[in-house]
């Protein structure tokens, strides 16, 4: 059987690794951009030496966030020193925005190539409107988890969150972190054992050596990008099924749309600025939320109609701590060092999913203290002994999304939304923050806390949303079919019904799993 997977980020891995273990070689049809040959080349020169062998300038050149800039948002995140990864318009596929453009991207690997690789399977109380749950999503997270490399440990989250697997390889948490970690375990009887639960990070990312793989090094420039490949990204899955000519990948095709006929889909594709079709026997459709969109939109002639993108919304916290810890930067590892879930009572049942971190590179820099140099350097350093930053994501229930609109002419329009539930949401959570960071010995600095809302946000779905009895053109079944087509399935985030606050990429994942062993092959 013919079939083709469009897109490469990490639901489209994940769907055709399963057609492949069904016995099939998917063709992966994507833009496939990747960085500067340059820039390539500096990476895998720095990868083959340990960090206290690292050139210093080319140190400054890969390790550089320009977004940093702007002290008055959220830092963008950028992949040794590049955006390349994010989305732009093209000729082919415009996108009009009334303020940021909505996160999409043509990157082999999607946003993988430059995402926390943070995960957290939803608890069912943040999926009800799914018409799947945990129980049917656990086999794949269990398979997903077994196969890439994972850090996590034995913990309080467990009582809410399960590991579903028994092959965690944590990885070293610094003393600061640690440090944390010890307060909230001994004041953990001040907290509302039904709404508070904690723990290390869980994080797709290789802490020791694997395969000749080498674990983390600690080199402390995690959010920048890891030369090691230590952090997951979808094209490592991508890249071993090329070497062993599992797949069929064709890259510098941007599909347009689909149309399916009793037993074949045509797929309407430019391949640098050239008309292209292919034939295939069924599609398989993980473009991303945004382009899937897009692709669906143009295919059934759903013009001008509105259409919402969901995102869950965050805030960043800088929180004070009076006694001072331990730093260890640059010798460390600079991901969330612990997850911190709440739930406010006043706003709904939904975890808020908390990232807690001491400070970082990007902090750092920020500060002008990457190196112990310049003016008020080491007051500075000493004040950052007392920074513990938190990272809040939201429900999509209560967060800004985008309204999008396709026109005749293929141009999609976004809005950013505006709603006044994200803006009470906001509050109650920084608030609950602000309450239960005083039980562990952390103050929220409230004039500091920075809002998603005036950027972008990465967690982005729920336009196309699975049910079981689907009604309207844009919903889908559960296989991923929008109504009219059986050998069409979208497999991304946009069939998620809503996005909860604890990370979507392991739910990806997962659905896009289940999707690729539940299809009939025929």
């Amino acid at each position: 059987m013919r079939v083709a997977v469009i897109g490469s980020g990490i639901a489209g891995v994940s769907l055709a690794s399963t057609l492949v273990d069904r016995g099939l070689k998917p063709v992966i049809l994507d833009v496939g951009e990747v960085d500067h040959e340059n820039r390539t080349s500096l990476i895998k020169g720095f990868s083959k030496q340990s960090p206290n062998q690292w050139d210093r300038d080319t140190k400054k050149t890969l390790f550089v966030n320009p977004s940093l800039k702007n002290r008055g948002a959220i830092p963008k995140k950028f992949s040794f020193g590049s955006d390349y990864f994010y989305g732009k318009s093209v000729k082919e596929a415009e996108v009009s925005a009334d303020g940021v453009l909505p996160p999409f991207s043509y990157a082999k690997g999607g946003f993988s190539t430059s995402w926390g690789a943070s995960v957290l399977p939803p608890d069912d109380q943040d999926i009800l409107d799914w018409p799947v749950k945990s129980k049917e999503l656990g086999p794949y997270y269990k398979k997903i988890l077994n196969q890439v490399p994972f850090s996590a440990t034995n913990d309080d989250l467990e009582r809410t969150f399960p590991l579903y697997t028994d092959q965690a390889d944590p990885l070293r948490l610094d003393r600061g972190n640690r440090e944390i970690l010890s307060d909230l375990t001994r004041f953990a009887n001040r907290f509302d054992q039904n709404n508070v639960v904690f723990g290390q990070s869980r994080l797709l990312t290789r802490a020791t050596t694997q395969n000749d793989s080498p674990g983390c090094q600690y080199c402390g420039q995690c959010l920048s990008g890891c030369v090691y490949d230590c952090i997951y990204k979808a094209d490592q899955t991508l890249e071993s099924l090329l070497r062993s000519q599992k797949v069929e990948y064709l890259k510098d095709v941007l599909v347009d749309s689909l149309q399916e006929s009793h037993d074949q889909v045509k797929i309407f594709a430019h391949s640098k600025g050239t008309p292209v079709q292919f034939e295939f026997e069924r599609v398989f459709l993980a473009a991303g939320a945004v382009n899937s969109t897009r692709i669906v939109l143009n295919s059934k002639k759903l013009y001008n109609q509105n259409v919402t993108l969901l995102s869950c919304s965050s805030l960043v916290a800088p929180m004070l701590r009076f006694r001072p810890l331990p730093g260890s930067w640059p010798n460390s590892n600079t991901q969330p060092g612990l997850f911190f879930e709440f739930k406010v009572e006043e706003l709904s049942n939904h975890w808020v999913h908390t990232q807690l971190s001491t400070p970082n590179e990007l902090i750092y820099e920020m500060l002008g203290i990457r190196e112990i140099q310049g003016p008020f350097a080491w007051l500075k350093k000493k004040a950052t002994e007392h920074l513990v930053i938190a990272h809040c994501n939201i429900h999509s229930n209560h967060s800004n999304g985008y309204d999008l609109k396709l026109d005749q002419n293929n141009v999609l329009h976004s809005t950013r939304q505006n709603l006044p539930e994200h803006s009470m949401a906001f509050k109650l959570v920084k608030n609950r923050l602000s309450f239960l960071g005083k039980k562990f010995g952390c103050h929220v600095l409230n004039s500091q806390v920075k809002d998603s809302s005036r950027g972008g946000g990465y967690h982005v779905g729920g336009t196309m949303p699975m049910s079981l009895n689907p009604k309207s053109n844009l919903n889908t079944n559960l296989l991923g079919n929008p109504i009219g087509w059986t050998r069409i399935h979208v497999v991304d985030s946009s069939i998620l019904p809503s996005l909860p606050a604890t990370t979507i990429g392991l739910a990806s994942m997962a659905n896009a799993r289940r999707i690729g062993t539940e299809v009939p092959l025929q």
